[in-house]
């Protein structure tokens, strides 16, 4: 079957950086790339007719001189529902949607549509952002032990072979139960609400608890003959603020995530906090789903 990549688009200048970024993508996977212009009924059409808006559209995308197979396609309604029908109709590997703070896709891509196609999309979702941080080329990669993590681990390694990157793994666990009243710091150690320092048992305490969750998380991923470097983090606390906290500590240009709808990342992913992450974090975000083919 043919790898497909739907990419909505507008016409904002985030656009150029989706269709190149689809164009690079379509030539590492051999996929062929599928653009969607959708505008919205109520759109004042004035002198204008539809057939003059396609011509635009494939006239804007032809400039790029792209090297993937591609087509331009081109529909009215709602956004969202626009893209998974067309998503149902193309069975595509990909889908890539960009984030912006205005035009019709900032209410699309940061508003209730985002939920939509995260919720409703069986196909994974690679949302981009634009960003003025120097970032290296590592992907982030939040794990749990359930087995979409397994489909999730082999696309990272994939992608960082492609992009020769470095994978940094991370397991957020819950506050281990001798934290008591105390809070994580940013250097990972905890602190009493009334206390400047902590004591030495609770740093030793602490300290093999680090040191056996991430000895159980490399001996996970040591079995699955991972070929990209790769280097493993273990914190304590809620996921999306951890997160957060390691993509700016490690400058990760991607995170890459698994969606699904149990264990805590699956609420993390299918809940309130994607919305919080896409509006926050400071660079693209790749949400995995399982679905037939490669991308």
């Amino acid at each position: 079957m043919e790898n497909k990549i739907l990419v909505p688009l507008d016409n904002t200048e985030i656009s150029e950086d989706l269709i190149k970024l689809a164009d690079k993508w379509g030539q590492k996977t051999r996929s062929k790339l599928s653009f969607l212009h959708v505008i919205n009924p109520d759109y004042s059409w004035s002198e204008e007719k539809t057939p003059l808006f396609e011509d635009r559209f494939e006239v804007a995308v032809s400039r790029y001189k792209l090297k993937s197979d591609y087509e331009v396609l081109f529909r009215v309604g709602k956004p969202y529902e626009k893209i998974l029908e067309l998503e149902n109709e193309l069975e595509p590997q990909l889908i890539f949607m960009a984030a912006h703070t205005h035009s019709i896709l900032h209410r699309l891509f940061l508003g209730s549509n985002t939920d939509h196609v995260l919720h409703a999309a069986k196909t994974p979702v690679y949302v981009y952002k634009r960003t003025e941080l120097e970032l290296e080329n590592k992907f982030l990669v939040p794990l749990d032990y359930t087995d979409v993590n397994l489909d999730l681990i082999k696309k990272a390694d994939e992608w960082a072979q492609k992009e020769d990157a470095k994978l940094v793994f991370l397991h957020v666990d819950e506050l281990p139960e001798y934290a008591g009243n105390y809070y994580m710091m940013e250097t990972g150690f905890f602190r009493k609400q009334d206390e400047d320092v902590i004591s030495d048992m609770d740093t030793q305490e602490h300290d093999a608890e680090v040191a056996h969750i991430k000895n159980e998380l490399n001996k996970y991923l040591a079995a699955l003959e991972i070929k990209s470097p790769y280097e493993t983090l273990v914190r304590f606390g809620i996921p999306y603020v951890k997160i957060m906290d390691v993509q700016k500590s490690v400058s990760a240009r991607l995170i890459m995530l698994a969606a699904h709808s149990h264990t805590v990342i699956g609420r993390m992913i299918m809940g309130s906090n994607t919305d919080y992450l896409i509006h926050h974090v400071k660079c693209p975000l790749f949400v995995y789903k399982t679905v037939e083919g490669t991308a």
